[in-house]
């Protein structure tokens, strides 16, 4: 997407690494001719001194062909410039050839009378398109029946006295006809790269820097560098390499372009796997659609490239001679404009970019077809990392990383993964039962971080992925970097990089699972079947518990287990909604999810597996989970959204919120909403409308969008009737709906006021954090909200307490998710009765709870409800009616969180004592501090290092 310069990377001559490999008797491509492949390739080739040229050629003898590809047994007509009288046309067809990397077809020669320079090229300069569709015809050829589908140059040979080569490449198909493999060209990259007459989708002296189209009908300069081109954009750097070894492999390989997945479409049906290679970057909709349908008609899609589907094109015809179709190809690049400029109704910027669709037609990240998102905008050269846990899937079958042991990680040799690369995204797009093969994170400083405009610094995250699609579709791999194939074969451009055997063996073993097997495999690779285990695996919910109770805003944690049978858990999803959508969960065989609870409503979780082959489980009914309203208000429920959740702003600003309580009480925390791009650190603030800061918080375990909270670590004391302002900071990329606050909103005892001269509303203040919000514009919302608990502190207790309201735990929040009924043993020295059971409540400790008496042998006595709950400190539930209790008998008084407790440990190493009551010292037996995970209404028993959970009980002596 984003080329080099020159400077930029280590250019070398194409060198032939593998001369010495020629027609030697024994050589594997010599093996049985199975296919039109190893009959070609077992012909004698030419050498690359023959064929290749340096860079781009010389500008002396320039030309292209009419079309991009064409059947055998119809003719290529080729245009050329040239003063030369003395020429040759050498037409070769690239493959292996014993290492010799093509063969010459045949030979044109021209000799004229009078030079045929050409005339000036036609097109547009108001957008930069070049077209020389109006060159005369120079030469033809006509392929013979034949001749075997590939990609073919004609190198162009001046045969006077100034030297010039060039080449001009071409396709033959084979219509019509059944192959197991369908090469596509990345000619629509070469395209957008090629700046041959001055302009390119990258630069050309324009208003906007680049051109909005770009005609097949030029000579190609790709290779060079020009406007951020290079080799990595052209046939030698990534597509040649693959050609060379899928051909030297023996493997039934047909060819096209990308120009014809469009508009030959149906084609792709007659194979059993499609291959994109390389930097294919640039797709229209009718290319991607057709390939769709044939993933889910059962063709498998192989993606050997990076950046891949990234900016969505049209196609017009050429407009300098004859009007021919699909000869220019279009994209003003809109997502860059941050506007629909382009004058036909098809949105052409990236794929993923939704804002101006409906009525267009974008917003469809390329990860839905390929598993991977581009998101590293930059040339490097990087390692791919396989951990243990990776290397057991089937994918690295008879590969070094099939021998690793638990805790080691294997390495594939370093620069393939580059020049650029993809991750797996849990964006809402990821396809269904997509396993990761690999994972590697890099901290990099060219992170895409809107749709096709910034870029920053991040940690990125790679993984090879597969998926399988629905109902009987085909298997889909995703590379995710550009620079794959140089694993398969060194002869290549750009850096020199050695081969790697686990490459070659890991996409032998993708292509035998789809069904593809080589005729004449190398010798150090071994051929195996396809994978005969359809059972998918089977995935249990263990927490939380059925008919669970927690409330708007709590994060929970979904937990489980999967098995499988025929080969190994390599993915589990859960869906929080029956199955609507579905997200990634963390681990395999155990597994965990986080969700953050949304709008008050009952939802049902469930979850499927997916095992090394992409055999994917069909959820169980799952279990319900209750969310109740929070126990503090806010102006927005969490099913409030803004209508625009992206703003294209990359300056850090403090967004802000002002607001009124009509009661006093406490904040106790902030929230915001968050789009998919608002990424990085985000911090909270309350303040004084005169601008004192009054409390901060930073906001952790973020989501990927929807509302974010964070409480503060004391809750705020605030004045009914006087104004404050909300706010949190980001670095870009916030949501914004202009002219909200034309009128206030009122939720509960909360004000927003509408924005007014005197008073702004929806305030922000471009700067570091901790700026003070104070201007406004339009009355803009933000989407900043607060949590507010009404009312003054509760009453004090009537009745004895094992602790006083002030104390406090040393570890207010343990990082404990689990659900947990957590306890205190105890005993009065006088008769008497309880009247309720307490708790201490820390900031995260939030959702249902539920108190509880029990006899010393597991009798539950009664039980109660917290009601009214602050955000944090000690919280009393009354019982209805209360509870008499015998002097000198141990009780236990418990309560159930759903995670985030306080706890102390070595507390009960001594007894506590408090008047009437004591809670004896933990001993053998008689152990204290007791917790037992689970759902709520389990009795406690166990018990871990001494601890006190600050559980208490109120008691009330009765009197003689």
């Amino acid at each position: 997407m984003r080329a080099v310069s020159e400077s930029d990377v280590t250019s070398r001559p194409f060198i032939d690494h593998e001369a010495a490999l020629r027609m030697a008797a024994g050589d594997e491509g010599l093996q049985a001719a199975t296919n039109k492949i190893t009959v070609e390739n077992a012909k004698p080739g030419n050498p690359p001194s023959d064929w290749m040229i340096n860079g781009i050629g010389d500008d002396t003898i320039v030309g292209f062909a009419t079309d991009i590809s064409l059947n055998r047994g119809q003719t290529v007509s080729f245009k050329i410039r040239t003063n030369s009288l003395n020429y040759r046309i050498d037409i070769y067809r690239l493959g292996y050839y014993g290492g010799n990397g093509a063969r010459k077809v045949t030979t044109i020669q021209r000799q004229l009378a009078t030079a045929q320079t050409q005339p000036t090229p036609g097109g547009d300069p108001s957008i930069g398109l070049v077209d020389c569709g109006n060159w005369a015809v120079s030469a033809t050829w006509t392929v013979p029946s034949t001749e075997v589908t590939g990609l073919y140059i004609a190198k162009l040979v001046r045969q006077d006295a100034t030297a010039g080569v060039n080449h001009i490449p071409f396709v033959v198909r084979d219509d019509g006809v059944a192959s197991d493999l369908l090469f596509q060209t990345s000619d629509t990259t070469w395209c957008a790269y090629n700046s041959w007459g001055g302009y390119n989708l990258y630069g050309g002296d324009l208003p906007a820097f680049r051109a909005y189209k770009v005609s097949y009908n030029r000579p190609y300069n790709t290779r060079g560098y020009d406007f951020q081109s290079g080799p990595q954009d052209w046939i030698f750097g990534v597509e040649y390499p693959m050609i060379r070894w899928l051909e030297r492999n023996g493997y039934d390989v047909s060819y096209s372009t990308g120009v014809d997945s469009d508009r030959r479409g149906a084609e792709i049906l007659l194979h059993k796997i499609f291959l994109s290679v390389g930097h294919d970057e640039y797709w229209s909709g009718p290319q991607r659609a057709n390939v769709e349908a044939a993933r889910d008609a059962g063709v498998n899609l192989a993606f050997f490239s990076g950046n891949e589907c990234y900016w969505k094109t049209r196609w017009e015809s050429s407009v300098a001679g004859a009007a021919t179709p699909y000869r220019t190809l279009v994209c003003y690049k809109e997502s860059r404009a941050n506007a629909k400029i382009d004058p036909s109704p098809t949105w052409t910027g990236t794929w993923r970019d939704p804002r101006f669709s409906p009525p267009s037609d974008g917003g469809r990240p390329e990860n839905a077809l390929t598993g991977t998102i581009f998101q590293v905008d930059s040339y490097r050269l990087d390692t791919i990392k396989v951990p243990y846990e990776n290397s057991r899937f089937r994918f690295w079958r008879n590969t070094d990383f099939a021998n690793l042991t638990s805790g080691q990680t294997g390495s594939l040799v370093k620069n393939y993964l580059g020049y650029e690369w993809d991750e797996d995204r849990d964006n809402g797009f990821r396809p269904g039962g997509l396993i990761d093969l690999s994972q590697t994170a890099r901290n990099v400083t060219t992170y895409l971080r809107d749709y096709g405009s910034t870029i920053g610094a991040a940690t990125a995250s790679h993984s090879l992925t597969l998926y399988r699609a629905p109902n009987g579709g085909g298997l889909v791999f995703g590379a995710g970097t550009v620079y794959w194939a140089w694993g398969l074969d060194a002869n290549h451009d750009n850096e020199a990089t050695p081969v790697d055997r686990n490459v070659q063996q890991a996409t032998v073993n993708l292509l035998a699972d789809m069904d593809v097997q080589p005729a004449t495999p190398q010798a150090d690779v071994v051929a195996t079947p396809a994978s005969s285990d359809v059972a998918p695996p089977v995935s249990i919910i263990t927490s939380p518990a059925v008919g669970a109770r927690v409330r708007e805003g709590q994060r929970i944690v979904v937990r489980g287990t999967a098995t499988d049978a025929g080969g190994v858990v390599a993915g589990v999803e859960v869906s929080m909604d029956n199955g609507v959508t579905w997200n990634k969960a963390s681990g395999r065989a155990s597994w965990t999810f986080a969700w953050n609870a949304q709008a008050p409503g009952s939802y049902v979780i469930r979850a499927r597996a997916t095992d090394d082959s992409c055999n994917t489980e069909t959820p169980s009914a799952g279990r319900t989970l209750t969310v109740l309203a929070p126990t503090t208000e806010s102006l927005w429920s969490y099913a409030d959204a803004p209508a625009n959740p992206f703003v294209e702003d990359t300056t850090p600003v403090e967004l802000g919120l002002r607001f009124v309580p009509a009661v006093s009480g406490q904040v106790t925390g902030v929230r915001f909403y968050k789009g998919d791009l608002n990424v990085g650190v985000h911090a909270a603030r309350l303040w004084t409308a005169a601008g004192a800061q009054m409390g901060v918080a930073t906001f952790a375990n973020e989501t990927l969008r929807g509302w974010q909270q964070v409480l503060f670590a004391t809750p705020i004391d605030v004045t009914a009737g006087t104004p404050y302002v909300v706010s949190y900071h980001t670095d870009a990329f916030y949501s914004a709906d202009p002219g909200y606050f034309a009128a206030a909103r009122v939720r509960g005892h909360l004000t927003a006021p509408a924005s007014a001269p005197a008073a702004l509303n929806g305030v922000f203040a471009y700067g570091p954090a901790g700026t003070f919000p104070d201007g406004s514009f339009d009355g803009t919302n933000y989407w900043v909200d607060l949590t507010f608990a009404a009312g003054p502190p509760a009453p004090p207790i009537n009745g004895e307490t094992l602790f006083p309201d002030t104390a406090t735990p040393a570890v207010v929040t343990e990082s404990d998710p689990t659900p947990v009924e957590l306890g205190v043993r105890f005993r009065a020295s006088v008769a008497g009765t309880i009247t309720g059971i307490r708790f201490y409540k820390g900031p995260s400790n939030v959702g249902a709870h539920e108190g509880r008496l029990w006899s010393a042998a597991g009798a539950q006595l009664t039980m109660v409800s917290f009601t009214s709950e602050t955000s944090s400190g000690w919280q009393t539930a009354l019982f209805a009616t209360p509870i008499a209790i015998t002097a000198g008998t141990t009780y236990v008084a418990s309560y159930h969180t759903t995670g985030f407790y306080s706890a102390d440990t070595n507390y009960f190493a001594t007894a506590r004592v408090s008047g009437s009551l004591t809670a004896p010292a933990d001993a053998p037996g008689a152990a204290n501090g007791v917790y037992q995970y689970g759902p709520s209404q389990t009795f406690p028993t166990e018990t871990f290092s001494k601890t006190n959970y600050w559980v208490d009980v109120v008691f009330k002596a009765t009197t003689a």
